[in-house]
């Protein structure tokens, strides 16, 4: 996902990048073909009310959480024509990095350095933010957009060890979402994985213990209740298939 938001990510210079300014981001245009996100653990109770929170494959083989956002491959109807996010929904941090981004094992000690689209229209514009004061010294405003994103990747490292835990606990199961609208057109969801419930009450009480401290248990009734979101992402493509026609 990260190739198709990120045209051209360079590393934050503070000689280079002195003067530069960058503006917050008020259009999504660059994730109105993503019909799905990664999405930490996190952010499954306010993801939850949205979208439905299903997992998956990613291209390594790795297995990720993701927010369903459009039943239809290339298509996010979170994300109106003019790239505004649909008011009141919940836009997932993934998206709310952008255009930054941490680049990994850039040393010997594997630490992280700050990258920036260069691509993105708001990067250089005269109105934005500061990266850095006089001195080379950051901006308490850059400062806190790398709070943001240490904190990103702290909770993406707690999701792999969930990820991980749960797979390990056998509580997967395949699901297969066959889908069809009111117009009668039929789309399918395959490859996608749930929770499975009867599992979960079926563990070890000592496993189910570890699960509640570690708070995973809330992660989990998260994910179990977005499911339903499936019905009001039907709904909102009709809708949209509506006024089009």
């Amino acid at each position: 996902m990260t190739q198709e938001i990120y045209k051209n990510p360079i590393f934050i210079n503070s000689v280079v990048h002195k003067s530069v300014r960058v503006a917050p981001v008020t259009r999504y245009q660059f994730a109105s073909n993503l019909n799905s996100v990664l999405t930490v653990g996190q952010e499954f109770l306010e993801a939850a009310k949205f979208f439905p929170v299903v997992f998956s494959r990613n291209e390594s083989g790795q297995m990720v959480p993701v927010s369903i956002l459009g039943l239809r491959t290339g298509e996010n109807i979170f994300v109106a024509k003019d790239g505004v996010w649909r008011e009141g929904a919940y836009v997932p941090a993934f998206f709310r990095r952008y255009p930054f981004i941490l680049a990994s094992n850039i040393g010997p000690d594997s630490s992280f350095a700050v990258c920036v689209d260069s691509s993105y229209e708001g990067f250089g514009d005269k109105n934005g933010m500061l990266l850095f004061d006089r001195d080379g010294n950051q901006t308490q405003e850059f400062k806190k957009v790398i709070e943001f994103l240490q904190n990103y990747q702290l909770q993406f490292e707690k999701t792999k060890a969930f990820m991980s835990l749960i797979e390990g606990y056998g509580l997967f199961k395949e699901v297969t979402a066959n889908i069809t609208m009111p117009t009668g057109a039929k789309i399918g969801f395959a490859g996608l994985l749930m929770i499975d419930e009867e599992a979960l009450l079926e563990l070890a009480d000592d496993r189910v213990l570890h699960l509640f401290r570690e708070g995973y248990l809330t992660w989990i009734y998260a994910h179990l209740y977005s499911l339903s979101n499936f019905r009001s992402l039907m709904a909102m493509t009709d809708s949209q298939e509506g006024a089009k026609q």
